[in-house]
Parts: C-alpha cells; structure tokens; sequence
C-alpha cells in the first residue's frame, strides 16, 4: 500500500510576514549601529549613515520581493 501524501502545510500569512517585518526591522538597526560607527571614525556626520541605510533598505526590499514571489508560487 501506498501512502498519499499531504499536501505540505503553508505557515500563516500573517506570522511570515512579521518575522520578515522583524528581519528588516533588525538589519536596520544594524546598519544603522554600523554607518554611525563608520561615522565616528571617519568624522563625516551622517554620510556613511545614510549610505549605509539605503544600502540596506534596497537590499530588504529587493529580498522581499524575491521572498513573497517565491511565497505567492
């Protein structure tokens, strides 16, 4: 005999979309703690800061487009 198998269950769409709120939440902060540091070491007032955010928002912005094609599939 063979078992059929189960369709795979899917995590609720509301408790994906939070831990990816929470990762681009966290990366941020990150970054942030990073371009001040980069900063104080440099003395150049907020550029590395800024730089380093966008950097970091585009690169979580472009992984969750790729996460959410890949999770609407």
């Amino acid at each position: 005999m063979t078992n059929p198998k189960k369709p795979k269950k899917r995590p609720k769409s509301w408790a994906v979309l939070s831990g990816v709120a929470a990762q681009m939440g966290v990366s941020l902060y990150f970054a942030s703690r990073a371009g001040k540091y980069l900063d104080a070491q440099w003395e150049t007032g907020r550029t590395f800061t800024l730089i380093v955010l966008i950097l970091v928002l585009f690169a979580n912005m472009y992984a969750l487009v790729k996460y959410l094609d890949r999770f609407n599939s």
